[in-house]
């Protein structure tokens, strides 16, 4: 598992979790806002960017929530959890599991749980795949020809092209189905958002012209997490952390308690 790390060495820790087809450099913009304050830890999850891509891996939340684990098994003190869209909703389960470890945790532009039974991988098999196949190993051939261009005429950031060309049918399939429709995922979000702490620092953020995931999927964590401050960004879509360039995070992350260090 590939770990981008950035901030002060001894400052408390802020795991940052990137979203589908994302990666750790997703993150790296934090670093000049919050790096004096902060020790980030950003991973590539399992299929994602330049971490490996088991072929059989199930890619479900216990591989992904396992990766978590490893990285904050390594590390002393209270841990601040960030994560961007499906890394939030993957963030808010393993801050349920470690309720005492979580200094605060951050949901932005995150999609509430919708249960899709019929679009269950474990059916993903025989005649229906093999078109999605020849598809996907098309596309990972034609990458390698299609990323300088792709970086030159994106609004995004080089690292984080690049690293979107690297995920796997697989990974991008099974996550997708794991952390937003597998109709046993919104028990999971429940329950740890009832083992949080009730002074636990929350936030809930979106942007009100995201059309990827609607800012309605907002009103249902606010109802979820009551106690969390809810913020509306004015624009930047569901990448408006990029096209921000990460500034809506830094008040929040300022008035974390833990944000200073000695």
């Amino acid at each position: 598992m590939r770990v981008w790390e950035g901030g002060h060495p001894r400052a408390p820790v802020l795991l940052a979790v990137h979203g589908l087809g994302g990666s750790g450099r997703y993150w790296q913009g934090l670093e000049g806002l919050v790096g004096d304050r902060f020790r980030i830890l950003a991973p590539d999850l399992g299929g994602f960017g330049r971490s490996a891509k088991p072929r059989l891996a199930a890619y479900d939340r216990d591989f992904h929530l396992g990766a978590l684990d490893a990285i904050a098994g390594g590390e002393d003190g209270p841990i601040t959890l960030v994560g961007h869209s499906l890394g939030g909703v993957l963030a808010e389960l393993w801050a349920g599991q470690h309720p005492d470890r979580v200094a605060g945790l951050a949901l932005c532009a995150s999609p509430y749980p919708e249960p899709h039974p019929k679009w269950d991988p474990a059916h993903w098999s025989g005649a229906r795949m093999v078109i999605p196949g020849l598809a996907a190993n098309a596309a990972r051939l034609a990458w390698p020809f299609v990323r300088l261009p792709a970086q030159v005429l994106s609004k995004y950031p080089g690292a984080v092209v690049r690293d979107y060309g690297r995920q796997t049918l697989r990974s991008r399939g099974r996550t997708l189905w794991s952390l937003w429709s597998d109709p046993s995922l919104e028990a999971e979000v429940r329950a740890a958002a009832a083992a949080l702490k009730a002074n636990t620092p929350l936030l809930l953020q979106h942007a009100a012209d995201d059309h990827g995931v609607a800012v309605a999927n907002l009103d249902r964590w606010s109802a979820l997490l009551p106690s969390a401050i809810t913020s509306v960004v004015e624009d930047g879509g569901h990448q408006y952390l990029l096209h921000r360039r990460f500034e809506p995070l830094r008040a929040w992350l300022a008035d974390l308690p833990v944000g200073g260090h000695r």
